[in-house]
């Protein structure tokens, strides 16, 4: 069959489309992350692909999983490029995304794998809605939370987006009150903020850590606006 090069960088990185199939190379792949697909798949988690075993030059078989992928991170990601315009999403999309990220979680009970980079990129999108989630590759053992305060973060865009700080507040309750659980914002954010930041020194990324203080500086003038509050669960 003929192999086809996916968008968004992996017709570098050797990524690949195989008929119904997506074929990863080893060195994106790790014994976790089959795990969690072969968890999913018996958890009856419909929303993410299914892990096939191994083909003959060792890599990973996906199934394919049909719908639209965003491909440009600079378009969303609060850090990388100075795009001309932001993609920004609806209320209803990110609601929709909050409740795929909480169906993710529960399949676990307590004992949590996150998903690692939950953003807008590993979504595969149908009628502009969020459908199912992809690239399961940074997957980790950790606290719900870190999976809810990344993905608030790059849906919402603090300190990037073109809206007023109330309105961000807003959607992010709403955000949250679709998610299903009241989180303290702040606290969220700024353990996410760490997380940026050792990423940013381990891969050298000088200028994503100085935007990253845009972001922080966003969070320490309205954090009060991040008042306790009762979600309409």
């Amino acid at each position: 069959m003929n192999e086809l090069p996916l968008a968004g960088g992996a017709i570098t990185d050797g990524v690949v489309r195989v008929g119904d199939t997506v074929r990863r190379p080893a060195q994106f792949s790790n014994q976790l992350m089959r795990d969690v697909l072969v968890h999913l798949e018996r958890a009856g988690f419909d929303a993410a692909p299914r892990w096939l075993g191994i083909d003959d030059e060792g890599r990973d078989i996906l199934t394919w999983i049909d719908g639209d992928t965003f491909t440009e991170r600079s378009q969303m990601h609060p850090y990388i490029g100075d795009p001309p315009v932001r993609i920004t999403f609806g209320e209803e999309q990110v609601a929709a995304e909050m409740r795929l990220l909480r169906r993710y979680h529960d399949t676990f009970g307590g004992a949590v794998v996150c998903h690692g980079d939950f953003g807008p990129w590993n979504i595969v999108w149908r009628r502009s809605m969020p459908f199912a989630v992809i690239d399961f590759d940074s997957v980790y053992r950790g606290a719900a939370a870190d999976d809810v305060g990344y993905a608030l973060r790059m849906f919402i865009g603090y300190g990037c987006a073109a809206a007023e700080p109330e309105e961000l507040v807003r959607r992010t309750r709403a955000a949250l009150a679709a998610y299903g659980s009241d989180f303290d914002v702040p606290a969220l954010l700024e353990r996410e903020y760490e997380f940026a930041e050792e990423r940013c020194r381990r891969n050298g990324w000088n200028r994503q850590l100085e935007r990253l203080e845009i972001e922080r500086a966003w969070l320490g003038e309205h954090r009060g606006l991040f008042e306790p509050w009762e979600p309409d669960l």
